[in-house]
Order: structure tokens, then sequence, then C-alpha cells
């Protein structure tokens, strides 16, 4: 088996099935699996999964555990020598499975690569990170600065380049890793939820002295919350992810640093937006402040850490 696609399912089995049936149309030449979790959504999400496609290896987690547990249910059963981690929310433009098998195969030192990824209009969306995340990073983003000046019209998220750009990371809505890799270092960090882990991972493969490349030769649309169970607390989850992932990869005085830099961001910016009379910028910033008080206080409750 060349390769093990692996989606998680929360409620998304329309999706799921979309994503599958462009994989159907655009793969060629390669041995593939389709690997789907189910994360218990109570939907017979399997009845309606296997009737269409009885292939699919389908596996029902009894809680919703998340992106990164689930995920690694299915790297558990997966027989493929690469593993293609993929969002329900996702559909191939071209055989983009092969290219970025092939290109692992012929690139020893690729520990995991990923495609360009574009939204429903065919616009840039986010799909790689050029910088590890860092508390400079974020203090920049408070006055609207970033790392390195680029046009507003093109964005440092994704590859412009007409060829293979090595990155610290690729999204986990379209990653592929080198199933040898996975069971040398593990796979997604379990103490993460959703948000942050597919960062952690990367951050762990480059620690290997591999690299990590994106592949704009492979293209995939991908709808990004279009998906119903991340709509409501999608911010809360961002923030915990972000707290986790600094915890990880410096300290907890760096997540807690982090926290404060949000924190002020958003006062910062609500003030900013009170003197231009700008009544709904307001209450966005207003309500992010209050999220991410929540959002530092289940982080700190999933630690077990009392400040």
């Amino acid at each position: 088996m060349n390769v093990s696609v692996v989606y998680v399912n929360y409620k998304t089995v329309s999706l799921i099935l979309n994503s599958i049936e462009s994989i159907k149309k655009h793969t060629n030449d390669i041995s593939y699996e389709i690997i789907v979790v189910d994360n218990n959504s109570g939907d017979n999400s399997e009845k309606l999964l296997t009737s269409i496609y009885p292939e699919v290896v389908f596996i029902q987690a009894e809680e919703n555990l998340g992106f990164g547990k689930a995920n690694n249910l299915g790297v558990d059963v997966a027989k493929g020598e690469m593993v293609l981690f993929l969002n329900p929310d996702t559909l191939l433009e071209n055989d983009a499975i092969s290219e970025m098998y092939l290109f692992l195969k012929k690139n020893q030192l690729a520990g995991a690569c990923g495609g360009n990824l574009v939204d429903i209009e065919g616009k840039p969306t986010f799909s790689l990170n050029r910088f590890d995340f860092s508390l400079f990073q974020e203090f920049l983003s408070i006055f609207y600065l970033r790392l390195i000046p680029l046009k507003a019209s093109r964005s440092i998220f994704y590859n412009y380049e007409s060829k293979p750009l090595s990155v610290r990371s690729i999204i986990g809505a379209d990653l592929m890793v080198r199933m040898d890799l996975i069971k040398k270092i593990g796979a997604f960090d379990p103490d993460f939820f959703m948000n942050g882990e597919d960062i952690e991972f990367c951050y762990r493969i480059l620690h290997t002295g591999y690299k990590i490349y994106s592949l704009p030769t492979a293209k995939i649309v991908h709808f990004e919350g279009r998906s119903s169970y991340i709509k409501n607390s999608r911010l809360q989850l961002l923030y915990e992810g972000n707290y986790m992932l600094f915890k990880k990869i410096y300290s907890f005085r760096h997540s807690k640093c982090l926290y404060y830099l949000i924190h002020f961001k958003s006062v910062f910016r609500r003030f900013i937006f009170k003197v231009l009379g700008n009544k709904e910028k307001q209450e966005y910033w207003n309500t992010k402040k209050n999220v991410n008080v929540q959002a530092w206080n289940n982080f700190l409750n999933k630690c077990n850490i009392h400040v």
C-alpha cells in the first residue's frame, strides 16, 4: 500500500463523501486506502459512508477525541508507506496524492509535505508556516506588522513559487508523513484536542533532521470553517491549542506571556476602534478578550496548573 488517507469525522459525512469522490476522480498510478475515524457523531455516518464506498475502513470512537487522538486511531490500522491526514472539507483539484507520495519517495531527506490550498473561490488560503510561532510574532501582530514585508495581496502562508518550498510546518488539512517516521517519533500529541497539534508534530519531524516541504503542484480546495462542529467554539479552541503548543515547544512561561499579549491586543484594538467610533469592531475585540480568558482557564484546568 502506497498511501493511507485518514479522515476525522464529526458530523461531516457529506463533506467526506465529496472529498472521497475527488480522490477517486483524480488519483492514479498509486495504491491507497481510505480510513475514516468517527468522533461519535451519532448520525449514522458509518452506514452512509460504507453504503457508497464499502472499501472504506471505518473506525468508531466512543467519544469526541478531537483531531489528533482520532487521527492516531487511523494511524494504528494504516498500511501505507505514507499517511495523508486529510480534512473532510477538502477537494482534490488534481492528482495531489500522487504528487506528494512521489515527492517523498524521491526525496529521502523529506519527512513530510503538503500541497497548496485554495478557498472555494480559488484564492490562496492558509497552507503552511514559514516561521515557528513566537512571542515576537504575536507582538508584531498587535500593530498589524509581520516578520517579512509582502504585498498585501500575497500571503506568507502560501507557496507562490513554482517549486517545492522548505517550510517549518504544513497545516493538518493535507499533511503527508512517512509511516516509518511516525513509528519512530509518534503521531499527534494526545494532549491537544484541536489546533496546534499539527505544528507540534512538524516541530518534532524537523528535530529528527528531516525537512518539510510545500508542493505547489499538489492543488487542493479547502472549505475552511464549513464544518458545523467548529463554528461556535473555533476561536476558543484555537487559543487553547496555541497555549498548549507554546507549552510543548517552549515552556509554560511562554504560554502565559502569549495569554497576556493576546489580552493586551484585544484591549488595545478595542480602544482604537472606540476612538474611531466603530461599534462593531469594539464588540468583536471585546468578544475575543472574553473568549481568550475562558480559553486560558480551560488550558490551566487541563494541565492541572494552579496560578
